[in-house]
């Protein structure tokens, strides 16, 4: 399945990408592929490594055993809400911003990549300067969206 590019503002150097859960709805080999043909650099899982381990063994295998040839961020959020930790997700959206920054190729997921990868997106898109209402238009027209009050009043605030 194609990464989904999400257009940052300008003059944001890096890509930001939204996808399912790697492995999920392909092979982890065909994912793995797509990530070199992309060069990612960071991959951001959403969900919680329960999860993970449930819907893509393959991909929690080789999160486990350390062997993904891309750093990891590790920002989970259950399905429908938000994380638990609000200055934890604060902190991850931020590093987030700053490797897009600095011009890395950054892919965000959750399990579906719709909602959870949706609220993320819009706030990364938020602290790289867009309003609230660019931030959900961009994502939306990228194939995600919050699905929740929760994660829509999170955009809102953050």
């Amino acid at each position: 399945m194609p990464f989904r590019s999400l257009p940052l503002p300008a003059p944001t150097a890096g890509r930001l990408w939204l996808q399912s859960m790697p492995g999920r709805l392909e092979s982890w080999g065909a994912f793995l592929d797509e990530a070199r043909l992309q060069k990612l650099h960071v991959v951001v899982c959403l969900n919680p490594l329960e999860e993970v381990a449930q819907l893509s063994p393959g991909y929690h295998k080789a999160i486990a055993e350390g062997r993904l040839p891309f750093r990891w961020q590790h920002l989970p959020m259950r399905d429908f809400g938000l994380g638990a930790d609000p200055a934890a997700f604060r902190s991850g959206i931020e590093q987030i911003a700053q490797s897009l920054s600095l011009g890395e190729q950054v892919l965000l997921h959750c399990a579906a990549g719709i909602g959870r990868t949706g609220t993320v997106a819009a706030c990364v898109l938020k602290k790289l300067g867009a309003s609230s209402e660019e931030a959900l238009r961009r994502v939306r027209e990228a194939g995600s969206n919050p699905q929740s009050a929760l994660q829509s009043g999170w955009i809102d605030r953050f």
